[in-house]
Order: C-alpha cells, then sequence, then structure tokens
C-alpha cells in the first residue's frame, strides 16, 4: 500500500486505477439502468407498434404527422391534393384511435394543411400533446446520455488529483528518479490524454439507441405508406418538408463582374452631350 501511496510508479498506478474503478462503475450502472427499457423494448416489438407511434419514435411529431396522413388516407378519413394539403372527407364514423381522432379533428379546422405546418400548427395541439404523453408515460429514451462527456471528466480529474497527490509526497518522477519535479508535468498531460482516449469506446451523445425497435417502427411506417396509391405517396412525401422560397431576381448591381457605375440609374456623364437612358414604362 506503501508503494501505490508515495512512490512515482505507484502514484500513477493508483489513479489509473482510480479511473478505471470509475469507468466500470458507470457501465454497471448503464447495464441496471437499461435493463427495465430493454424489457418494454422487447414488449413494444412482440406486440406491434402501431404506424403513428412508430413514426413519432424514429422520427418525431413530422414523421408521426405523416404516417396519420397515410393511414387515415388508407382509411377514406382524408383525401390527399396533387400539393400534398390534407382535407377532411365528411362522414360520421371516426377513428378508434384517439391520436387519430385528434388528428382528424385538427385537419376539419384547417383545410389544405401540409405536413411540415402540423408540428406547430395550433390546430394540431392536441395531437401533439396525446403524442407526446403516451411517451412520457412510458419512460423510454431513445437516444444515449452524456456518457462520452462523464468519462472525461473523470480523466480530467484523475490526472488534476494525481498532480495533488504528488504536491503532497514528492515522490518521483516514475520511471525517471533523477528528473525533476517539473517531468511530472508531461507525466500528468501524457496520463491525462491516454485516460481521455478512453471516452471512444463509450456512445457519442444524442445516438439512436434501440436498433431493432428502429427497424421495426421503420417497417410499420413503410406498410402504412405502401396501403396508398403511389400519387398520394408522392404528395404527402412533397408536402412534409417546407419548400424554399424562390430565389430573388438579382438588380443590376448585383451582376458578376459588374462595376460601381452599374448601380448608378442616370449617366454618369451628366454634361458630356451623351444620350441617356431610355426611359422606363410610365
Amino acid at each position: 500500500m506503501d508503494w501505490l501511496l508515495t512512490d512515482g510508479e505507484g502514484i500513477l498506478t493508483f489513479w489509473v486505477l482510480a479511473f478505471g474503478v470509475c469507468n466500470v462503475l458507470r457501465g454497471v450502472y448503464c447495464l441496471d439502468r437499461d435493463r427495465r427499457w430493454r424489457h418494454r423494448v422487447r414488449g413494444l416489438t412482440a406486440r406491434g407498434v402501431d404506424p403513428v407511434r412508430a413514426g413519432y419514435l424514429t422520427g418525431g411529431a413530422r414523421d408521426a404527422a405523416e404516417a396519420a396522413a397515410f393511414v387515415l388516407a388508407a382509411g377514406r378519413f382524408l383525401s390527399v391534393a396533387d400539393d400534398g394539403g390534407l382535407r377532411l372527407v365528411p362522414r360520421r364514423r371516426k377513428p378508434r384511435d384517439p391520436v387519430l381522432t385528434a388528428f382528424v379533428r385538427g385537419a376539419g379546422g384547417a383545410t389544405g394543411v401540409k405536413v411540415y405546418e402540423i408540428p406547430g400548427h395550433p390546430r394540431f395541439e392536441e395531437f401533439r400533446t396525446l403524442l407526446w404523453e403516451r411517451e412520457r408515460d412510458t419512460g423510454l429514451p431513445m437516444t444515449t446520455g452524456l456518457s462520452r462527456p462523464l468519462i472525461a471528466a473523470f480523466a480530467a480529474m484523475a490526472a488534476f488529483f494525481m498532480g495533488m497527490h504528488v504536491v503532497v509526497t514528492e515522490a518521483p518522477v516514475p520511471f525517471d528518479e533523477d528528473a525533476g519535479q517539473a517531468a511530472w508535468l508531461l507525466v500528468g498531460l501524457i496520463t491525462w490524454a491516454a485516460l481521455s482516449a478512453v471516452t471512444a469506446l463509450w456512445p457519442g451523445a444524442g445516438g439512436r439507441r434501440w436498433p431493432a425497435l428502429d427497424a421495426h417502427c421503420r417497417a410499420e411506417v413503410e406498410r402504412a405508406r405502401a396501403a396508398v396509391p403511389e400519387g398520394t405517396r408522392r404528395a404527402v412525401a412533397a408536402s412534409k418538408y417546407r419548400p424554399r422560397p424562390a430565389p430573388k431576381p438579382r438588380g443590376a448591381g448585383g451582376r458578376s463582374g459588374g462595376s460601381w457605375a452599374d448601380d448608378i440609374g442616370g449617366d454618369s456623364c451628366g454634361g458630356c452631350g451623351g444620350e441617356g437612358p431610355a426611359p422606363g414604362p410610365p
């Protein structure tokens, strides 16, 4: 134990081991935390996920709205115009799913609405709320957490406290006892860089987590898409993204290679007797 606390090689070994213990504890915590969620994922894929929920799990409210448009168009609750505008088909029957019912109510008050408008449209607030509440109650995180920043913090702390340990004990530099104490700075930097590289073994923050569930959800959305005619598929897909505004025509001053004189509406030679520019239309 004295070797670990007073010798240069021992101090280096001690803090590398401490960093390793932090990694192991983090891994055990993640495995235990994910056990319940893995059980839920297996249950979801076994029971099946409806297309609207599948779209929400993989792409948020906009993908859920696209899937809902496919499902309701297949059930003849909605008609889809050539430009992708959604229009409610008058009929007494309502969908059984409350999320789809909320979508129908929203479409009834927003004739011609496009899919890209639904995530922010006030008429579809109930639809979005029901989607969010259903996944909130499930409590299933679809993206990875912040393991990499946490492990990087562990690496920095290990290097810092190793330096503090050396200041207190005045231990010799590892593998070169004749070196001055300033060499510990280089040892600390190398140790910090090596320990920080371990973060590459952890998943990055914000990545997708459950590949089997993602594959199942994509298949369900594709099944809903295949249930409608090709023209409807193209129209809905075209209305999923906001159209880009048409480029503004460039004026005379914006021509490539034009000089400063191109920006002047009149003849720059006012008194040289030349003819001015032709007058424009009245």
